[in-house]
């Protein structure tokens, strides 16, 4: 991931966005085990291993697609409605499916070989997607049915890897249906710590977040005038969080965080001499610590179906009205639009065009594409699949499974294959394709 500007290199992209989080991961985890008196919960509660925590922070992101979250919305529109998949696409389920049999490191395995409690720990959201409703009810259920709108929107299996996080969720013990594993929670809530945190942080010294027309608006709502951006935000909470959302602490929150925009991302800091300076004068690590020492740990889950581990109710509500502001202010604003509706066209034309290729000239597909293809003919089918998982359903910890994994519908490995691809491949792609490139033998033939 670069920068979406031309003229500015941000701070963080996505490797170091994994990294922070890994680090934050292991940080909450360590601090967590040093109260003994988390350990026999933790034990209850499905048991808790501080590796598996950094091993899922590094791997949260690997399935994003080109062109971040713009290009995760518009490949799962186009991989229902051109591909025919009927569970489309999602970054966390990707995630899953690459680190499951997606890349493989033996021939004796597919995948990463991860252990169960790693496999279970990346689920962020351990469900398949919800069955898509007729076009009015879906639209309305987005709007009003909180369970409908958790379970549609975000999950972390196709229906082709289901059975496999179901066998991977079998040994964690106690923790009801849906529920996070501990370790799932903890790589969770280090992710929107980091991405509230350092992506404001990146736009603050990019100059492209207007921190006193922000302060402005939090004022604002906080002395309780109309505001758009959070008001939305509380809606959206008091709906999707019923139990653990409180209007008190929301405006709280909203002074809390004009306080930090004010103390941390200042004049002061972006004036400094060079970018050393400037971090040091943010004091962005220090409130990354304030977020880490108020995680908590729960015997019942902190909200209706959510985690056992996260962010107290006032930190929680913080880091909500922080992640709002990157959101809305830079990402939805208007100085994107233009690069990002040249993203959704050529990720658009891409998948129409490789679609074309597959169906009217498959001899001469990329060879990696192609591979892809040819697994998911051979290895799919309710027959195989069924077959597939009732062996796995015999497996034990520790046995060698060396049967081929389902790999989903042949569709499924278009999604794959631009999914593999970095913003830059993507466009060089998309322009030799589209005949704007001319290529050249020899250069970037593999993509």
């Amino acid at each position: 991931m670069v920068s979406p500007f031309d003229d500015v290199r941000l701070l963080h992209n996505r490797l170091t966005h994994s990294e922070k989080v890994a680090q934050v991961s292991r940080s909450i985890a360590v601090e967590l085990l040093n109260d003994p008196g988390n350990r026999a919960l933790m034990a209850g509660l499905g048991g808790f291993d501080v590796d598996v925590c950094e091993a899922a922070a590094m791997a949260h992101d690997i399935g994003h697609p080109p062109f971040g979250h713009i290009g995760e919305t518009l490949l799962d529109e186009l991989a229902r409605e051109k591909l025919d998949l009927v569970d489309g696409f999602e970054g966390n389920a990707q995630t899953f499916r690459i680190v499951a049999i997606g890349r493989m490191r033996s021939l004796n395995y597919e995948g990463l070989d991860l252990t169960a409690a790693t496999l279970a720990a990346v689920a962020k959201y351990p469900w398949a997607r919800r069955r898509t409703l007729d076009k009015k009810n879906h639209k309305t259920a987005l709007k009003s049915d909180p369970d409908y709108r958790r379970e549609w929107r975000k999950f972390s299996a196709y229906d082709s890897e289901k059975p496999l996080l179901d066998w991977a969720r079998s040994f964690t013990g106690a923790l009801s249906v849906n529920t996070q594993t501990l370790e799932a929670s903890v790589m969770d809530v280090a992710d929107d710590i980091t991405y509230a945190v350092h992506d404001l942080e990146d736009f603050y010294f990019a100059k492209r977040l207007d921190v006193a027309a922000v302060r402005d608006d939090l004022r604002r709502c906080a002395k309780g005038q109309t505001d758009p951006v959070f008001a939305r935000l509380a809606d959206r909470l008091r709906m999707d969080y019923a139990s653990w959302f409180d209007s008190a602490l929301f405006i709280e929150a909203l002074v809390e965080v004009e306080s930090v925009l004010a103390g941390y991302l200042s004049d002061r800091a972006r004036s400094a001499v060079d970018l050393r300076e400037a971090l040091a004068r943010s004091g962005v690590s220090d409130l990354i610590g304030r977020f880490i020492s108020s995680v908590v740990i729960s015997a019942t889950p902190l909200w209706v179906n959510g985690p056992h581990i996260g962010l107290s109710r006032p930190q929680w509500h913080q880091v909500q009205v922080l992640k709002e502001i990157t959101k809305r202010y830079v990402i939805d604003g208007a100085e994107l639009a233009l690069l990002q509706r040249g993203q959704e066209h050529v990720l658009g034309g891409l998948v129409d065009m490789l679609h074309s290729w597959t169906q009217n000239d498959p001899s001469r597909l990329p060879p990696r594409l192609a591979a892809e293809i040819k697994l998911a003919t051979t290895q799919g089918g309710a027959k195989y699949e069924q077959e597939y998982y009732a062996h796995l359903a015999q497996r034990e910890p520790g046995d060698d499974f060396m049967d081929p994994a389902p790999r989903g519908e042949p569709n499924r490995a278009i999604v794959d294959y631009i999914c593999s691809l970095s913003d830059a491949k993507c466009m060089a792609l998309y322009q030799k394709l589209s005949g704007q490139r001319v290529h050249r033998a020899g250069i970037e033939f593999g993509f």
